[in-house]
């Protein structure tokens, strides 16, 4: 074979290698984390059984930059009889690490926190049966700012 149709070939070759890797590029899913994939990760609630009741729901907005940047849910699962807080990032800022943070405090009973420089989600989860709790759901904003987040500061959901 000539050097002429060798250099056409892995022309050809490499052309072909860098469309497969495109399309493979596109058609792949986002990496979407959803809260119910962070109640049953280890890394998230840790509750393989997947049942959860939400107990509160509260959106952080960037005011400054006018978005959304996550959710912040308190949850409940009576089969392990456990709280878990997840701060869930959403919209543009789901994918883009910036600190999270997920924050159960339990009375009587070890604070839980789960924070660090993340792209889906923070979750901290324990046993809280027979206790009340308060907790805090932050996020960093992504395109410059503070941090965005809630904390109770009254004891909730004893019993």
């Amino acid at each position: 074979m000539s050097r002429t149709y060798r250099r056409i070939f892995v022309r050809i070759g490499l052309a072909f290698g860098l469309v497969l890797a495109s399309i493979t590029f596109v058609a792949s899913p986002a990496s979407a984390h959803t809260l119910g994939e962070a109640v049953v990760s280890e890394r998230g609630c840790g509750w393989p059984n997947g049942d959860y009741r939400v107990l509160t729901r509260v959106d952080l907005w960037d005011d400054r930059n006018d978005m959304p940047l996550g959710e912040v849910y308190v949850l409940w699962n009576g089969t392990y009889r456990e709280n878990c807080v997840v701060t869930l990032r959403v919209g543009r800022a789901d994918g883009v690490a910036s600190y999270t943070e997920a924050v159960l405090e339990r009375q009587g009973m070890k604070t839980i926190k789960d924070e660090g420089n993340y792209a889906h989600y923070a979750a901290a989860s324990g046993y809280a049966a027979g206790t009340c709790i308060r907790w805090t759901g932050s996020i960093a904003a992504i395109y410059g700012g503070g941090i965005y987040g809630t904390t109770t500061t009254e004891w909730r959901y004893c019993g």
